[in-house]
């Protein structure tokens, strides 16, 4: 009830309007009311709420929408559309204004919005009083204001009450199904009506919830698994990329502040169902959806949106990135993806918008670029990410944007950078095709030496060492008689048990690493050794060279700390194998010296040490072993 000292204020007509109102149910009497309220002022709608919001009684909800039920149901429909005239008309600081009555009255407006929706969009009401896209459109107005309330605990308390997650559920994916019109009606006090779409409300709405488990759970049950959800999240992605070319979009100034919100959005319920589940997080990669990221944030740059915008759609697209990098069974095929969709030309010309912040750091598109140019560096180990970078890396130079080029810190890093990767890309070519050549056009690691010729040929994988193929199983047959025996638990060691795939792809280019760090530190590795000799003066000559490839540091010790390389083989044997190579070339023993051989250690995406045996060696073992035995009587 309106306190009589409050209702005196409205104008007599709004008032004799009001006293009728209280006495009866008309809906003739409520709907003249609500015509009137658009010409009111805001502080005449601030008196008037409480009337708004009195036919919305829960307990006044039938089971069904029935002829019998069509009174109450048309007051609560005026209602809820007198609400929502007076959305953004009244100062939202007030005591007394939409925003305070829509958050007080959420427990008697919810359960309303649930029938309608159940009943009238659903479809599930034989008898409609509302229209589909009415009901549509009130409905997502209500629950797209109370996602943009500004107050973050009160977003979250309204709208993740459980039963609304259904409702919420299907709306998202009623919107792609749905002909994408404005359909969501903010009133402006300064200007037209606010519109935007069915497809902007539904992903808010999610964003919001969908960290609760038991949304996704319901979202996975309506939708049908989880090829469904992660397919409609990506839609939504590219429905963005074709809104932000829109010229009704981009021409109007609400709809474009939304880009950029919608755009995090996204990425923040694919990023959210990522880390809930290891089968949601290996579809979305399936479905290239760093690709998908990557490319809306390269049309969102484009655009003249603020560097606030961009900042934070940068950062948003970057975390995504970095949970696949850290949580995905296949980080390589993640950072492909965001490379092949322009991920390193969009970030470094993506301004910073105020000083690095140490509470802000992770926003800013200086330490984002600085994190990208390190991630770069780690996985340019791998054969795939190193093809890109080395086809791209001088276009990448000469276009650095100002971020990069205006911050000292950040340019020397990358300078640092891009001359290990050119150095990477010559070692590896030098690898290829000098040092361990392979007959295979097809880039496959190791091949057997049968000279086939033929292009259908289905190659066959050892099941030992998983390296090498063969074109046959004769083939096969014939390559363990003559060397392969001896070489294959050396080039499992090679690769390691629990590396990425990665590493088999990368042998050469890690062989030619090895090489290189022996080379440049012979003399160091030999005072080692001197030292290590005194140290162990039982293992003189079964010494090991540790080369620690990222740090370019080395350290030498007994061969029982290695042990674990060759799966269950002793000291013993693994002298005598490598030392029954018939090797007259010296191919086999290479830079060796006065050590058994050397191990090589890298870093995984989990930051976890690998220690793996030598790959040059390893390699000389399968392809000069297999020349040595070719070449005997």
């Amino acid at each position: 009830m309106i306190p009589a000292t409050q209702l005196s204020q409205l104008p007599q007509d709004v008032r004799k309007l009001v006293q009728r109102v209280y006495m009866n149910r008309s809906v003739a009497d409520f709907e003249k009311l609500c015509n009137r309220l658009p010409h009111c002022s805001a502080f005449e709608l601030c008196i008037l709420q409480p009337v708004l919001y009195m036919h919305l009684d829960p307990e006044r909800i039938p089971a069904k929408s029935t002829p019998a039920a069509a009174t109450d149901i048309e007051l609560v429909y005026r209602s809820l559309h007198a609400i929502i005239t007076t959305l953004g008309r009244i100062d939202g600081g007030t005591a007394g204004s939409e925003k305070q009555h829509l958050i007080s009255s959420w427990n008697h407006v919810a359960p309303w919005l649930i029938f309608f929706h159940d009943q009238f969009i659903m479809c599930r009401a034989n008898y409609r009083l509302v229209d589909k896209t009415a009901a549509i459109k009130l409905v997502t107005t209500l629950l797209f204001y109370v996602s943009t309330l500004g107050d973050e605990r009160s977003i979250t308390i309204l709208l993740t009450t459980p039963a609304l997650y259904r409702p919420i559920a299907e709306l998202w994916l009623l919107a792609l199904k749905t002909e994408d019109k404005d359909v969501v009606c903010l009133s402006s006090p300064s200007g037209p009506a606010r519109t935007t779409s069915f497809r902007v409300c539904g992903v808010m709405l999610v964003s919001v919830c969908v960290q609760d488990e038991s949304f996704v759970t319901i979202l996975l049950e309506l939708s049908g698994g989880i090829g469904a959800v992660t397919s409609a999240a990506l839609k939504y992605l590219k429905s963005l990329r074709s809104m932000a070319k829109d010229l009704d979009v981009v021409s109007n100034a609400f709809k474009f502040e939304l880009l950029v919100p919608v755009f995090s959005c996204c990425i923040g319920i694919i990023a959210t169902t990522s880390m809930l589940d290891a089968a949601i997080r290996e579809a979305y990669l399936l479905r290239q959806s760093v690709k998908e990221i990557f490319g809306a944030l390269c049309v969102l740059q484009s655009l003249p949106l603020a560097r606030e915008a961009m900042a934070e759609a940068l950062a948003s697209s970057f975390t995504y990135l970095d949970i696949l990098l850290k949580r995905g069974d296949d980080p390589v095929s993640a950072l492909h993806q965001a490379l092949c969709a322009h991920a390193f030309e969009t970030m470094v010309h993506i301004s910073p918008y105020g000083p690095l912040e140490e509470k802000v750091a992770e926003m800013d598109p200086r330490w984002i670029n600085e994190a990208f140019f390190r991630i770069l560096f780690k996985y340019s180990l791998d054969d795939k990410i190193l093809s890109y970078i080395c086809k791209h890396v001088d276009a990448w130079s000469n276009n650095l944007g100002p971020i990069v080029r205006q911050d000292e810190r950040l340019l020397d890093l990358w300078s640092n950078v891009e001359q290990a990767l050119r150095v990477y890309g010559t070692l590896r070519f030098k690898a290829e095709t000098i040092w361990w050549p392979s007959p295979s056009k097809k880039g496959l690691v190791l091949q057997c030496h049968c000279d086939s010729t033929a292009e259908d040929i289905r190659f066959r994988q050892c099941a030992g060492c998983q390296v090498v193929r063969y074109c046959s199983k004769r083939c096969q047959r014939d390559s363990w008689h003559s060397h392969h025996r001896l070489s294959c638990k050396f080039l499992k060691a090679a690769v390691g048990s629990s590396t990425p795939q990665c590493i088999k792809r990368s042998l050469r280019l890690l062989a030619a690493l090895e090489v290189t760090h022996k080379q440049r530190k012979w003399d160091n590795i030999l005072r080692l050794v001197v030292a290590a000799q005194c140290e162990y003066p039982e293992y003189q000559e079964r010494l090991v060279v540790e080369l620690a490839l990222d740090k370019f540091e080395e350290s030498v010790r007994p061969l029982r700390d290695y042990l674990f390389l060759f799966n269950g083989l002793s000291e013993n044997e693994v002298v005598d194998r490598l030392s029954s190579w018939p090797d007259p070339r010296g191919q086999v023993q290479g830079l060796q010296g006065p050590f058994l051989f050397s191990v090589i250690t890298i870093h995984d995406r989990y930051e976890s040490r690998q220690i793996l045996f030598s790959p040059c060696m390893a390699l000389n073992m399968e392809i000069f072993g297999n020349s040595v035995a070719n070449a005997q009587p």
